[in-house]
């Protein structure tokens, strides 16, 4: 695909990362985090230079790597897809940035000369994806409170969980980490230098959080990008949940080159507010026609979590997806996100007879769509998914879909929602109402 290694990606050349908890890494569906030469963790809030990250030992060794067809501690997720015959992250990104881009040409000289420079990359970043805290209004089932103050703020309640129930959750679903991470290391003067001082050689921002529609820090990047003056030259990925989608935030990123605009969100109206609590599907159906049919300049990208709980139900969305496609002209892609973590939301937990619905809807929806006719991309995430129906299995799964019945109870009980309700052909096939 590159002339590279099989495993060879090019964003450790371009790119640099940071999470919501102020850890970098290598991008935003690889595992672990970027370590400082003494071999501790990167940490952000805790004083550390970011400007160090990018020739650090870790960075280059990961290059290196990479170049001998390695496969990289972290980069599990995109091996993952690709043993399934999912569409990988880093596929797409070869794809994307050493096929399509402006600057492929300029990459691959980047890439042939850090090689022969002890994988020292002289140039400055082109690609920075910032999560700048953990600013959020939603409590999405799958997150936690590394990546939300919503989630993090609930589970301080102590009038809501016991210490019992809190201690469940945090070891379920945020590797029993229930550390604070609400600091705003995004302000740090030094911080804040270092950005500015590589926005001139920056092709492309992406921003999610949190909500980055709701963290102010990321007004004053794209504000400093237009006093600047090279708006015009970058082009801007979000990743939103369209709850606040404002028209002066409309206004600000339609002076960019262009923006992709990837929708977080994992289900057609009462499926994803049930899994993105807080969440109302009328404003976020709003909001995405409004931007569809706004004068930003741009895809649409939806970018559903595949978990257990809207599994039955994605063609759904896919259907919506189309829709809006119609209805505006705009291109609209899809990539899903194989849920991993927390476990017990895997789908190759799932008892066969579920198994055996999901993969009849979705081949009925190949069958009879004829969105994804004209892009074998996009078919081939639909495809790859009922492959991992029918073909992968967790060996604990058993005592996982226990840990699952625990955690959605949980949930629903102290969110006062109800899976029933929400998603009731799951619940039927589950057999819950009948223990």
């Amino acid at each position: 695909m590159t002339g590279y290694s099989k495993t060879f990606c090019p964003y450790p050349w371009i790119h640099i990362m940071t999470q919501p908890s102020s850890t970098v890494n290598i991008c935003c569906v690889a595992t672990g985090q970027i370590k400082k030469d003494d071999g501790s963790i990167l940490m952000l809030n805790k004083g550390d230079d970011i400007s160090t990250v990018w020739n650090n030992n870790h960075y280059r060794e990961i290059r290196k790597q990479m170049i001998e067809g390695d496969r990289v501690d972290g980069c599990q997720p995109c091996y993952e897809l690709e043993d399934l015959g999912i569409p990988s992250y880093r596929e797409n990104y070869i794809q994307d940035w050493m096929g399509f881009h402006r600057n492929a040409d300029q990459i691959k000289e980047i890439v042939d000369k850090s090689i022969v420079n002890n994988y020292v990359v002289e140039e400055a970043p082109q690609y920075l994806d910032f999560r700048l805290g953990t600013l959020c209004n939603l409590r999405c089932r799958m997150c936690q409170s590394q990546n939300s103050s919503a989630i993090y703020k609930e589970l301080q309640d102590e009038e809501l969980y016991t210490e019992e129930e809190r201690q469940f959750v945090v070891d379920t679903s945020h590797w029993g980490d229930f550390s604070d991470y609400t600091q705003p290391w995004f302000d740090d003067p030094g911080f804040l230098a270092t950005v500015e001082g590589w926005l001139p050689n920056v092709n492309r921002l992406y921003f999610t959080g949190g909500e980055p529609t709701i963290i102010q820090r990321v007004y004053w990047i794209l504000n400093k990008c237009v006093e600047l003056g090279i708006a015009k030259d970058i082009d801007l990925v979000f990743n939103s949940n369209m709850t606040n989608i404002q028209p002066r935030f409309l206004d600000l990123i339609a002076m960019f080159r262009s923006v992709l605009m990837c929708l977080s969100v994992d289900g057609y109206s009462t499926t994803n507010d049930y899994i993105r609590s807080g969440s109302t599907w009328s404003v976020i159906d709003r909001h995405i026609r409004d931007y569809a049919d706004s004068k930003v300049v741009g895809n649409i990208l939806f970018s559903p979590v595949i978990q257990i709980y809207n599994i039955l139900n994605i063609t759904d969305l896919l259907d919506y997806a189309e829709e809006i496609s119609n209805e505006s002209g705009r291109r609209i892609d899809i990539s899903f996100l194989l849920n991993n973590y927390p476990k017990c939301l895997d789908i190759r937990n799932l008892p066969q007879n579920i198994r055996d619905v999901a993969v009849q809807r979705l081949e009925s929806w190949t069958a009879t769509s004829k969105y994804f006719d004209a892009d074998e991309r996009n078919k081939q995430t639909v495809l790859g998914l009922i492959k991992a129906l029918k073909e992968n299995y967790n060996d604990d799964s058993d005592v996982q879909m226990q840990i699952f019945k625990q955690y959605t109870e949980l949930l629903d009980n102290k969110r006062k929602q109800s899976l029933a309700d929400s998603v009731p052909d799951l619940y039927k096939l589950l057999g819950w109402d009948s223990e």
